[in-house]
């Protein structure tokens, strides 16, 4: 009987992978591109910050204070061209070409527009510095080095918008092999500017902020190049060409978008207000929190480039009106998500007393970090499947419910409960991450209740 039992289960195993090995293949295909860029993305920020480092202490603070500004105003901007790629991938999913014309002209107008008023935002924050309780020695340095990176916002809003229409086709490789050139391209800038080579005088700050500009040029240039001379976007190039602007189109863009924006701001601010709260207990606080979120992303990465991937597959099963399809696609990227969990909490609950010491010497930080780190293992299965759950969403063009669901998971759940662990229950600095685990949780059960009411709709 138990060897009966076995086979069937063995069978039904196998006829299940079978069944769904297809889509667990498109949806890495699609996910794994995404997942190189983001940690290409990420070494070259750790790289960025080791030359800006060797500058002095002053330097390195006031980059670190303008990038905290620009990046905030930046990941909005991200958040915001994030709308092309379902309204796209819906109209590829109809076999409506003609659509997808539309949708590029539209989307690279609204992304102008939006970038004109990224860089008003951007002047009044540079206006503003000096009254930010700054010390008075970073301020002009903060001040020079955002001004420069002022001027790189329109060709990332370019960037962006030919990037998530490639994504809306299913093409995810080209923003790729652009990414990691462009991160080639500011190390060296960096190397030449900041320290005067090729007969250049020393730049210090400055060159850091113009190698940083020459890469995000470079990021524009190459996707308006390739789309223009790659034979495989001649068909989208011809029909740019003869779309016209569409004030509904335009409108739905911008809609969508800044309903899209302010979700991914509202996640990267709560956890920027967990970080001020823990500079509200201690340094030894803030250097272990800085250790446990910077080994987070090794988890998010992932989770991300997997919600992107399902975002792309959804929108297509969505335009060809295959609600099984989307079904599949989701539980398979739970699936891909769950495996990779398998990994991600056993490196963070074994390594947790290891992994810190990549970071610092001191054993007290070293054994606070362990401390957030087992909060970190034990939410990885929460924040991959609002992570995962996100991105079919997104896939449904979905995201005015889901903004909402953030804002309360985040700033009327976690962070109060965060406070009152930390604050009013006595458990020190690792309180403020056992909000994270409740926050996600409250996040995914309603995520999956969102996502099974728009299924009974479809």
């Amino acid at each position: 009987m138990r060897i009966r039992m076995h086979h069937s289960k063995q069978k039904t195993m196998t006829n299940f992978w079978n069944k769904n090995k297809s889509d667990y293949k498109k949806t890495l295909s699609l996910s794994i591109p995404v997942i190189i860029a983001q940690a290409g993305q990420i070494t070259v920020g750790l790289i960025d910050n080791i030359m800006i480092g060797q500058l002095g202490t002053t330097d390195f603070a006031a980059a670190s204070f303008s990038n905290t500004l620009f990046n905030l105003i930046l990941i909005f901007g991200m958040g915001y061209s994030f709308a092309l790629t379902p309204l796209i991938g819906k109209s590829w999913g109809e076999k409506d070409n003609i659509a997808i014309g539309s949708w590029i002209k539209n989307g690279l107008l609204a992304n102008v527009f939006m970038g004109f008023s990224l860089v008003l935002v951007l002047i009044g924050l540079y206006v503003l510095i000096p009254y930010m309780g700054q010390p008075a020695s970073v301020l002009q340095p903060s001040q020079d080095y955002l001004s420069i990176l002022i001027t790189s916002v329109f060709p990332m809003m370019i960037f962006y918008a030919y990037k998530q229409f490639a994504e809306g086709i299913g093409d995810t490789k080209t923003a790729m092999k652009i990414m990691l050139w462009a991160n080639v391209i500011n190390i060296v800038g960096n190397y030449i500017f900041m320290y005067g080579k090729l007969g250049l005088p020393e730049m210090g700050l400055t060159g850091a902020g113009i190698g940083t500009l020459l890469a995000r040029i470079f990021m524009a240039a190459a996707f308006i190049f390739l789309f223009y001379t790659n034979k495989k976007y001649n068909l989208y190039k011809n029909l740019l060409q003869k779309s016209e602007f569409c004030r509904d189109k335009f409108m739905q863009i911008v809609t969508l978008g800044v309903q899209l924006g302010g979700q991914i701001v509202m996640e990267a601010c709560a956890f920027g207000l967990c970080a001020i709260m823990m500079g509200w207990v201690n340094e030894i606080g803030m250097a272990a929190h800085q250790i446990a979120i910077s080994l987070s992303t090794l988890g998010f990465m992932i989770y991300q480039g997997l919600g992107a991937g399902t975002t792309i597959r959804v929108s297509h099963f969505k335009g060809a009106g295959d609600k099984e399809g989307i079904i599949r696609v989701t539980k398979t990227s739970m699936h891909l998500m769950y495996a990779y969990c398998l990994f991600s909490v056993s490196l963070y609950l074994g390594g947790r007393n290891i992994l810190p010491h990549l970071f610092t010497t001191d054993l007290v930080v070293i054994k606070l970090a362990g401390q957030m780190l087992i909060v970190c293992g034990l939410m990885q299965v929460l924040d991959g499947i609002q992570i995962i759950l996100s991105g079919t969403l997104r896939g449904f063009a979905d995201a005015k419910i889901p903004a909402t669901i953030t804002f309360i998971s985040y700033f009327i759940i976690s962070l109060p409960f965060s406070y009152a662990c930390t604050f009013i229950w006595g458990f020190g600095p690792v309180g403020i991450w056992f909000g994270f685990p409740v926050g996600l949780g409250v996040c995914s059960f309603l995520f999956q209740l969102r996502y099974k009411y728009l299924l009974r709709k479809f």
